[in-house]
Formats: C-alpha cells, structure tokens, sequence
C-alpha cells in the first residue's frame, strides 16, 4: 500500500513550498495576462481594420458618386457640343470645304467652343477629329500630339473613353467620344475634351481618414488619373502590380500590408462602371494602428499594476506561508533530536496557526511525559532497590536464625533450638510468602510456630486444643488471623 502511494504522489511534491508558489503565481498571473493581452491586441487590431476597412469602402462609394457626377458634367457638355448643327455640318463636309469655308468654319465653332469653356473653366482644350482621326478643329492653348489623338479616338471605339494622359509636361484627364449624326446612325468624327486633373479633386476634399491618407485614381490602362500625393505622377503607372491586384480581385476591395511609397499601407480600392476607373484609398499602417497604441499602453499599464499588485500579494502569502512552514520544519528537527523546550508564539487563525499552537502543545505534553516518565523511572529503581534491600534483610535475618539454631543444637538447648525453628518458620510465612490468603492448614502450621515461641516463655502455663473439622483444613483464611 505504500509504494502504491509513493507511485501516485505528484511530481510537485518533489519541490520546495516556496518553488511551487512562484511556479503556481506565474501560471496563473503572468502567463493569463500575457495571452490576454495578446489576443485583445489581435482583437482589437482586427477591429480596427475592419472598422477603417467598411468606412473607407463606403467612402469610396461615395467618391464614386462625385467623380460620376464631374464626369457627367463634361459628358453633357460633349453631348451639347456634338448635336450643335454647326459642329454636325463642319464634320460632316469639312473635307469638302475650300479655304475660306474652313476659316469661317473654325471662327463659327470658336464662338461655340468658348462659352462652353467660359462656363466649365476646368476644359482646358477641346478637339474635333474627322473621321479619318485626324485633328480639323482645336479650342486650347496647349500643344497636344496628333498622334495621341489619333490613339485616344482608336481607345474610345474599345470603350475606353476615360483616359489619363501627361503630353508635354501637362497632365490632362481626357474624354473622347464619336461623334455621330443626328439619326445616331453614322459616325461624323471625334471629339476629345482635355479636362484639368485638378477638377476631379474636389472629390475627395471632404474626404479626412488621417494623416498620410492618399486617394488617387487609376485609369483602364493602371495610370494614375488624379491624386492627392504628388509622388505619383498622372499618366503614368503608381507601380508594377497595384493595378493588376486591384483588376483581378474585386470580390473583397481590400489589401493589407501592401507596401508602396516606402511604407507599409492598407490599400481599399473599388471601381466606377462608366469610367472603368479603379478610386484607391490608402492608408498607412502607422496611422491604423496609431489609436492601438493608447490602448497598448493602457492595457500594458493595466498589467503592470496586476503585476505589481500580483507580486506583493505573492510575497505576501509566501511569507505568510513559507516563514510558519519553516519553523515548523525546524520545531520537527528539534523534536526528533528530543529538543521540546521552544515555544511557538503564532496567534495567526490559519491551519498553519493552528498546526503550530497545536504542534507546541504537543511537545510541551511530551515534555511533561519525558519529565514524568524519568520520575517514574527513578522511583522504580529506587522500589527496585528497596525490594532488593527487602529480600536481603530476611535472607541474611534467616541465615542468622539458621545459624543460633544450630549452636543451640550444639550446645543441647533443645528449648531455644526449636524456638527459633518456630521463629524462623513463622517468619517466613509472613515475610517471604506474599499471600494474602493461606488454607486453614498453613495457618495452623503458624499458630503451632507461634505456640512454640510463647512456650519459651511461659512454658507449660497453658494447653493449645484444636478443634476444626478435617473438611475444612483446604479452606482459605485471611494469613495470620
């Protein structure tokens, strides 16, 4: 049964007390507060995206609204421009005019052209293209390359009427349209509206998702149409994949640790269907998880002070525990070495109170049977000799009376020789034999040793008669009645 209980004793039990509090304190304060705060930074960390996350996709939506309602401004404007009899006529005979109904052509469509551009003051150039693609009408005062029109009016034909282009150290967001006849049957020529980028920021001036916050816009070609950070040039790509994960995935707009301009951004991006322009949001790391750090600092704070309190309420019950376990180590030490006179002086309520005024009671109680136990044992010895003193008196007293009896033989006093037979036999039955009580018997044996004596002194003064029934001689009597 014991060694089935030494193979169930648990492995702690081989450690001091001391070991196990403060393994016992690290499981249960520091390691929960490390987990815990761990998974409520993840938590809050995977909150705060989704959060900046959903908002920044509405906010998307909403600049979608703004850029299709600039754009529309420039569309109706173009719709104006191609249903204008004088624009429908000059394209539709422009190759068959001379020089002076050209010239007077251009005049005419210079009127046309600058009470548009007067009222949309963001039209920086417009063109007119025949329908061999070639420029016959321009309202603007930049060089703009006859060859780039010709590729923006080929790009329309595909759908892409929106386009970002930089030509001659100018950016322009362009829109190119065929211009058709009034019955919308034949195509007459082209019409490209050169718009200053600077129109479509007004989309996202009300739009603050802190600072370092960046939204431009991508063509269908990856060009940056407008943005708000001068480190991406118009017309041309922000970088080699941006464009390409935005066109592949549009079922979840969102790219976390996307790493552009040198740091590391969450990327929300959406799509316009009329454009096909791809708005992007981006968002710097720093500033996502830049409120994670108030809350890191309080909840690190937090558990600072659970520690701080944990510790001191550790070192507390350690002393409480471990200070009375040792004294009551060394009291057992002491005790099994017959050392009884310390004295525990703990009015503390716990057990461990109670083990050590119960465990100094008890070795005081030893004391006392120690103490009680060496005074039984001296009076024993001192009984012991007395008994040894007792037996040595009567044999010697024996001896003496054996040995006057036989110098009384010797010397023929027949008289004293049997007195002190007498004597030395009575003596024996009182002394020697312990008995309380003796048959009837050996009681007459005394009283005829007694009789014997008294004779020596008064000699034949008196007669002895018995009368006692034989039956009765194996009775018990009180010895020496």
């Amino acid at each position: 049964m014991g060694d089935i209980n030494r193979r169930k004793k648990s492995k702690t039990r081989k450690l001091l007390m001391s070991k196990r509090l403060l393994y016992a304190f690290i499981l249960m304060t520091i390691v929960p507060l490390f987990v815990f705060a761990t998974i409520l930074y993840g938590i809050s960390n995977q909150a705060m995206e989704n959060k900046i996350s959903n908002y920044s996709v509405q906010t998307l939506k909403a600049v979608n609204k703004m850029i299709d309602y600039e754009c529309d401004k420039y569309e109706r404007t173009t719709d104006l421009i191609m249903i204008n009899k004088q624009v429908q006529e000059g394209l539709k005979n422009f190759a068959e005019m001379n020089p002076r109904e050209k010239n007077e052509f251009i005049v005419d469509l210079d009127k046309v052209m600058s009470n548009y551009m007067s009222n949309q003051p963001d039209i920086m150039q417009i063109y007119l293209l025949d329908t061999s693609m070639t420029p016959i009408y321009n309202q603007g005062w930049f060089y703009f390359n006859p060859d780039k029109l010709k590729e923006l009016a080929q790009n329309c034909l595909s759908g892409n009427n929106w386009l970002s282009v930089s030509e001659a150290k100018k950016d322009y967001i362009i829109y190119t349209k065929p211009v058709q006849n009034r019955n919308g049957q034949d195509t007459l020529g082209y019409i490209s509206i050169h718009i200053n980028p600077n129109a479509f920021l007004n989309c996202f001036s009300n739009m603050n998702l802190g600072n370092d916050s960046c939204f431009l816009i991508m063509d269908a070609f990856g060009h940056v149409v407008v943005s708000q950070n001068e480190a991406f040039v118009c017309g041309e790509a922000p970088d080699d994949t941006l464009f390409s994960l935005c066109s592949d995935n549009r079922t979840n707009p969102v790219i976390k640790n996307y790493k552009i301009l040198n740091r590391k951004n969450m990327v929300v991006y959406t799509s316009t269907k009329l454009q096909k322009w791809i708005p992007v949001l981006m968002i710097p790391n720093t500033y996502l998880y830049d409120e994670n750090k108030t809350l890191t600092i309080t909840m690190l704070l937090c558990c600072l002070i659970c520690i701080v309190v944990s510790v001191v309420t550790y070192i507390q019950i350690r002393r409480d525990i471990n200070e009375p376990m040792k004294h009551l180590v060394e009291l057992v030490r002491n005790a099994a070495d017959h050392d009884f006179d310390q004295v525990i002086l703990d009015d503390s309520k716990d057990e461990l109170g109670y083990l050590g005024r119960t465990f100094g009671q008890l070795m005081q109680t030893m004391k006392k049977m120690m103490l009680q136990s060496e005074e039984e044992q001296k009076k024993q010895r001192e009984l012991e000799l007395n008994m040894l003193q007792a037996q040595i008196n009567p044999h010697f007293l024996f001896n003496t009376l054996n040995s006057l009896r036989w110098s009384a033989m010797m010397s023929g006093a027949e008289t004293v020789s049997n007195g002190l037979a007498a004597l030395s036999t009575l003596l024996s039955n009182t002394i020697i034999d312990k008995n309380q009580y003796v048959t009837i018997d050996s009681e007459l044996g005394n009283i005829e040793s007694y009789v014997a004596i008294q004779r020596i002194r008064y000699g034949e003064m008196f007669d002895v008669r018995y009368e006692i029934e034989e039956e009765l001689k194996n009775c018990y009597i009180i010895k020496f009645l």
